[in-house]
């Protein structure tokens, strides 16, 4: 049996072991189960529905909002190509061609989400609209300085497995990289205190302003859980 300072340093060997196995490209429809897999073990987004069938129908509405409206769309795959880590990014001066197709796809996944809940998809009618118009008031409050910047970084995750392991700022500089190829100077993102927020602090994000969330589950707290960060592009 290993001791627990053994143990540790074997799960450090595996988990260098596969970070020497992933690889990055860009974000096709064949990673789109898998990123809804990689969401839900690092958030609960699915607490604040009730009787619903299978938790999953929830994740996969978030990621396909999150998936609209992104020109940066970078995963890091394993060798059998499950997504372990993903940032996706836009341009907020994206062509008016290109603004008319992320509304029409928006209204497409609006209508998903309707019939979805027409047929008991998500669970309790009146619940299920409750928690995702939450989804839809977080967007919005996290986004109202949006006009201030360059680009937002709309989705960013590391599976827990591979948190600490360098990753995430992988995921990052990459980013960076093409924020410096596309003449963007700044950017932004919001986020809560659920999330490991310190990495942006590290990183050199600075924080813009609190908000507070709309949560179903803790709705009466007044605590401002939501942080917008916004990072000086360098070139």
């Amino acid at each position: 049996m290993l001791g627990g300072s053994d143990a540790m340093k074997s799960e450090h060997m595996v988990n260098t072991h596969l970070m020497d196995r992933l690889r990055f490209e860009k974000y096709s429809n064949q990673h789109f189960t898998s990123c809804v897999e990689l969401i839900k073990s690092t958030w609960n987004f699915h607490i604040d529905f009730i009787n619903i069938p299978d938790d999953n129908i929830v994740y996969e509405y978030y990621f396909k909002t999150c998936l609209n409206w992104n020109q940066h769309l970078d995963v890091v795959v394993d060798e059998n190509s499950n997504v372990k880590g993903l940032l996706f990014a836009s341009k907020e001066d994206s062509s008016v061609f290109r603004e008319l197709v992320y509304l029409r796809k928006e209204r497409q996944i609006k209508k998903w989400k309707n019939k979805k809940i027409r047929l008991g998809a998500f669970g309790d009618r009146d619940k299920a609209e409750q928690a995702l118009e939450s989804f839809v008031f977080n967007d919005d409050q996290g986004e109202i300085d949006a006009e201030y910047f360059d680009s937002e970084v709309n989705l960013f995750v590391v599976s827990p497995e591979l948190k600490g392991m360098g990753l995430g700022r992988k995921l990052m500089d990459r980013y960076m990289r093409f924020c410096r190829e596309n003449a963007i100077e700044t950017a932004f993102l919001w986020t809560d205190m659920d999330c490991n927020y310190s990495f942006y602090h590290k990183y050199g994000f600075k924080l813009h302003r609190t908000f507070k969330c709309s949560n179903q589950a803790n709705n009466s707290s007044e605590v401002e859980n939501g942080m917008v960060f916004y990072i000086d592009v360098i070139k």
